[in-house]
């Protein structure tokens, strides 16, 4: 499923237009975003939790090259399930 297709899903089950849909969407993911990069969870009970975690550097071989290069670390956000 697409955001397209997702907005008009909210549209049919809510009654609202696919304008009010698309704002409201919109809406919430950009509340989602800023709070994650406030370095704050999200947490949406019986859906699931967004976090922000850190990835440590780590070293590899360059499959071009063959030489050992390091990876720099970086922050990723993290999606958990609540199963029901």
């Amino acid at each position: 499923m697409n955001k397209k297709q997702l907005v008009k899903r909210v549209s049919q089950k809510t009654g609202l237009t696919l304008a009010e849909s698309n704002e409201f969407l919109n809406s919430v993911l950009d509340t989602i975003s800023e709070t994650l990069k406030n370095k704050e969870n999200v947490f949406l009970r019986g859906f699931g939790s967004f976090m922000v975690k850190e990835r440590k550097p780590r070293r590899t071989m360059s499959l071009n090259t063959r030489k050992m290069i390091i990876i720099p670390g970086k922050k990723v956000v993290k999606f958990k399930t609540q199963i029901l």
